[in-house]
């Protein structure tokens, strides 16, 4: 049964479930991101790309199944709907989804910083957007910069 911060199980109305394995559900959108939100630091794109495809069970507090390939860095979409532009420093709401984000709330080690995304410029595919933490906005860069990386995976069965 999925642990729950702030909540009691019946509670469908939180905006984020833990569910006790390193990962954490938004009930909004359907994904799972890793509770860690720093498990591997600043990295330049490609090295991003690379540290999280070798993701898996077993790894970073993670003992959810995951395979190999699972994890994924989020869309600028993804990036969109998981801030919460009402709050700064982290733009990220808590787990009950009604106040700021505090550490340990339900995500661990959450940067006000950048993080990567998945998701290229259309016009120029060497340009990355980026989410910028400290005000819930994005940006781009190319892809020698170094960000954040907070993995997340789509709610499958593995």
């Amino acid at each position: 049964m999925p642990k729950q911060t702030g909540t009691s199980p019946a509670d469908s109305q939180s905006r984020y479930t833990d569910h006790g394995n390193g990962t954490i559900i938004d009930n909004r959108t359907q994904l799972i991101w890793l509770k860690d939100a720093n498990c591997f630091g600043l990295q330049d794109w490609d090295s991003a790309q690379k540290y999280i495809h070798t993701l898996a069970d077993g790894q970073y507090g993670l003992c959810d199944g995951s395979k190999l390939g699972s994890w994924r860095l989020p869309t600028k979409t993804e990036w969109i709907a998981m801030m919460d532009t009402q709050y700064t420093w982290p733009a990220l709401s808590n787990g009950l989804g009604t106040a700021k984000w505090t550490n340990c709330d339900i995500f661990e080690d959450v940067q006000a910083s950048w993080y990567w995304s998945s998701s290229t410029l259309s016009f120029a595919p060497s340009y990355i957007w980026y989410a910028n933490l400290f005000y819930g906005k994005l940006f781009n860069t190319t892809k020698n910069f170094t960000r954040f990386v907070w993995p997340v995976r789509d709610n499958i069965i593995l």
